[in-house]
């Protein structure tokens, strides 16, 4: 996936990210390294790993700089239209290492994933939107989010949404050999 570099980010964190998604991505796509699935196995069963592995091999929509500002990341930018709608514009040429171009439709896939999840997020709930949240594709690179109700955490919700491409949903994606889902604590 494209690593997007901010000003404000010192240059080894983008360094250290990229090697180390690099290496993940290599591990995944080499055949038999990781057996025929491919997967990553994590030694330590703490329910927050999934950060250090999110963080270093996807994208969101928005960061946060050293400042604790949120900046754009997939997102080139947003409106917010009333206190409870939102639109974001994306950012164009953006590749998974797969090859797929970053779009609306991707997006929605990824967005659609997580929401079906009763909770995505391990850390808490106060991470997960109401599952009422409505998404809808404007445009190939324009989403519109309308809550149920004012969300002031949304834009925290929206740095920890990672987005992944529709291979990953259709071939790999958050799942658990036990339960078959990427529900809580993988």
């Amino acid at each position: 996936m494209h690593t997007i570099k901010h000003p404000d980010i010192p240059l080894r964190a983008h360094a250290r990210r990229g090697l180390l998604a690099a290496a993940i991505t290599m591990a995944l796509a080499a055949p038999g390294i990781a057996g025929a699935a491919n997967v990553i196995t994590v030694v330590d069963p703490s329910a927050v790993n999934w950060l250090s592995i999110t963080w270093n091999t996807m994208e969101e929509l928005v960061r946060v700089d050293k400042e604790g500002h949120t900046i754009p990341a997939l997102a080139t930018g947003w409106k917010w239209i009333d206190d409870r709608t939102v639109e974001f514009k994306l950012r164009r040429d953006v590749m998974f290492q797969d090859g797929e171009k970053f779009n609306a439709k991707v997006f929605r896939r990824s967005f659609d994933e997580v929401q079906r999840w009763d909770n995505p997020h391990p850390p808490g709930s106060f991470l997960n939107f109401a599952k009422t949240t409505k998404l809808d594709v404007i445009d190939d690179y324009t989403v519109r989010f309308t809550f149920p109700e004012a969300d002031s955490s949304s834009m925290m919700k929206f740095r920890g949404m990672h987005v992944a491409s529709t291979k990953f949903w259709t071939d790999l994606g958050f799942r658990s050999k036990k339960t078959g889902t990427g529900e809580g604590s993988w």
